[in-house]
C-alpha cells in the first residue's frame, strides 16, 4: 500500500479561561499521520492524559505505515489497535501513580494510504472532511447529548442545550476502563481534499457553517486558516482549549 505525506498546518491554545492547556497534538507529515486528545481530570492530570494518549498511539502507528503490507481491514485494525494501545498506557501510568486515577482524554488519530483515510476516535474530538468547499463530519459524538439526539429524546441538539443537556458529558472516554470502546471508519480521499481535526473547544463554540467558511478555499493557506480557526473560537468566549489540525494529502499523479 501507498502511504501518502500530506501537508499540515496545526495549532493548540490554552483558551481565555483555563488555567491549563490540557490537550495534545502529534502529527507526521511524512508518514501521514495525524493524532490529537483532549485531556479530562484534575490538577494536572488531563495534560498528562492527553500527552500519554498521543505518543502512545502515534509511537504505535508510525512503524505500521512504514509497512507497506497489508489491505484496506488490515489498516482499520491499525488505527483502533493504536487507540487501544494509547488506552492501556493510561492504565499502566496510573497503576504506578495512583495519584492519577480518574484521569481521562479523548482521541482522534487519522492515516492516509491507498487513496484512503482511516480514522479512529473515542470521545468528542471530532474529524471533518472539506472537498469542494463543502464540509462533512466523518465522526460521530460519544457525548450525552449526542446520545440523547440519536436516541429521540431530543430533535436536535439545540434543544437538548435548551433543556439543560451540557455538550461536555461523555459517554465513553480512554483511561477509566480496561476495555476502550472504540470506533473506527475509512473513506476515499480525492484530490483537492482538506481534513480538519479539532477540539470541543472548537466545535462547541463555533458552528460548522462558520468553519466551513474559514476552510472553503480548497487552495487557501493551511496555516492562514487554522489561525483563524483558534481566532474564531477566541472570538467566540475561548472558555475551553482549541486545538486544531488542517492536512491536505499528497497523491500520486
Amino acid at each position: 500500500m501507498t502511504v501518502h505525506s500530506v501537508q499540515v498546518a496545526y495549532r493548540t491554545h490554552q483558551g481565555l479561561v483555563r488555567k491549563r492547556n490540557q490537550d495534545w497534538i502529534r502529527v507526521d507529515a511524512d508518514a501521514g499521520v495525524l493524532v490529537l486528545a483532549d485531556g479530562m481530570g484534575g490538577h494536572r492530570s488531563g495534560e498528562v492524559a492527553s500527552r500519554v494518549a498521543v505518543e502512545a498511539a502515534l509511537a504505535d502507528l508510525l512503524p505500521a505505515q512504514r509497512d507497506d503490507r497489508g489491505d484496506g481491514t488490515e489498516s482499520l485494525l491499525r488505527v483502533g489497535h493504536a487507540v487501544e494501545v494509547a488506552n492501556r498506557a493510561l492504565l499502566d501510568m496510573c497503576a504506578v501513580h495512583p495519584e492519577l486515577t480518574g484521569m481521562g482524554t479523548t482521541l482522534v488519530l487519522a492515516i492516509f494510504r491507498d487513496n484512503r483515510i482511516y480514522h479512529a476516535h473515542v470521545g468528542d474530538s471530532r474529524l471533518y472532511r472539506i472537498r469542494y468547499g463543502r464540509m462533512r463530519r466523518l465522526t460521530r459524538d460519544h457525548s450525552l447529548i449526542q446520545q440523547m439526539v440519536d436516541d429521540g429524546v431530543f430533535v436536535n441538539r439545540a434543544e437538548a442545550r435548551g433543556a439543560g443537556i451540557r455538550d461536555n458529558v461523555l459517554t465513553r472516554s480512554l483511561g477509566l476502563q480496561r476495555q476502550a470502546d472504540v470506533d473506527v471508519g475509512d473513506a476515499l480521499v480525492e484530490t483537492g481534499d482538506a481534513y480538519l481535526i479539532c477540539s470541543d473547544g472548537l466545535h462547541s463554540l463555533v458552528p460548522d457553517a462558520s468553519i466551513s467558511r474559514i476552510l472553503r478555499d480548497p487552495q487557501g493557506d493551511l496555516d492562514q486558516q487554522a489561525d483563524a480557526l483558534i481566532d474564531a473560537a477566541l472570538a467566540a468566549g475561548g472558555n475551553d482549549n482549541i486545538s486544531v489540525i488542517l492536512a491536505r494529502p499528497e497523491l500520486p499523479g
